[in-house]
């Protein structure tokens, strides 16, 4: 019996579904690394293929036509299936790939700075990172082991509970002096100045915002405010940041102050490159998760990266966690 399967246009589907997901070009885009025109093309060969319009155009993003949204449900659980299959595949090969998926932020401001402590601890193991900005419950991303954002209640998933959300204000000794906050504190005593500041002083900075936050997924502005008895005014204003990667980004450049999450901004802020403002953080039952399948047999080098990312010392400045690590060897 012949197959008809090399006829499936597998490229083209995969773009459809994350332009189908976003609802825009541009955000299916930047998730597969693409160009938009990239995603138009490919979207365009598969309507020719089908016969059919997959979405309407809009001006500020597109539709699923009645066609688009028949096609979607087995195309997603297609690309699922072909997904666990894979992942199921490289799990069994000995355990040498590890497939570990996480947000833009923890990835650049925590995890990146212990690869090498990873790669010590898992000689011969290909840790594979993965990023993704959306929530567990709306992502079909495939990995073994996950650290992300939020409550800890995702279905389908065992969560362990790994840094407790806790925000910080925090900016640039430069940007602080050059704010004229501390009128007598001399610009090169920035980074000793007489800290903390009050709240109602931070009121008078640029604030830099991390956006998502309204639907309560993470801390914004207003609400640090409030928890500070400054009424909000205008914490609405000022720039707005997809993720935390670029937040930390713009800060660190003097554009202004933004609320740090720990444990992303320790390494900055013990290395000197960010101020901590205030002394009484932000706290909430969010936090970052160590997340993994319910029932799913996985490799003994996938529970020795779980067992690492638990350990409280490696929860430490990645100074200090060499430190640690130079004393046990």
């Amino acid at each position: 019996m012949s197959s008809s399967f090399h006829k499936l246009p597998l490229r083209a589907l995969t773009v459809f579904e994350a332009a189908a997901r976003h609802g825009r070009f541009t955000a299916a885009a930047d998730e597969l690394l693409m160009t938009q025109a990239a995603v138009s093309q490919h979207v365009a060969m598969l309507e020719a293929d089908l016969g059919v319009d997959l979405f309407v155009r809009r001006r500020r993003g597109v539709e699923l036509t009645s066609a688009g949204a028949a096609v979607l449900d087995p195309v997603q659980l297609g690309l699922k299936i072909l997904a666990d299959g894979v992942a199921s595949v490289r799990r069994g090969a000995g355990g040498k790939t590890i497939q570990l998926l996480t947000d833009y932020g923890f990835a650049g401001w925590w995890l990146m700075h212990r690869l090498g402590a990873l790669a010590d601890l898992l000689p011969g193991v290909e840790i594979c990172v993965a990023t993704t900005q959306a929530d567990l419950d709306q992502t079909d991303a495939p990995f073994d082991l996950s650290i992300m954002f939020g409550h800890g209640d995702w279905s389908g998933f065992n969560s362990t509970s790994l840094f407790p959300e806790e925000v910080y204000p925090v900016c640039t000794p430069g940007y602080l002096s050059a704010a004229g906050i501390l009128q007598d504190t001399a610009p090169a005593d920035a980074s000793s100045a007489r800290l903390p500041i009050t709240a109602a002083q931070v009121a008078q900075l640029r604030l830099l915002h991390l956006g998502g936050g309204e639907s309560g997924r993470w801390f914004t502005w207003q609400d640090w405010f409030t928890a500070n008895g400054i009424p909000p005014g205008d914490s609405r204003q000022g720039p707005v940041f997809e993720n935390a990667q670029l937040l930390l980004q713009a800060t660190l450049l003097g554009h202004g102050v933004s609320l740090g999450w720990r444990p992303l901004i320790d390494d900055l802020v013990a290395g000197g490159a960010l101020l901590r403002l205030t002394e009484t953080p932000l706290r909430s039952r969010r936090g970052y998760f160590v997340v993994e399948h319910i029932n799913r047999p996985y490799a003994a080098n996938i529970a020795t990266l779980k067992a690492w990312l638990l350990d409280p010392r490696h929860g430490q400045s990645a100074d200090n966690l060499m430190s640690i690590e130079r004393s046990q060897t």
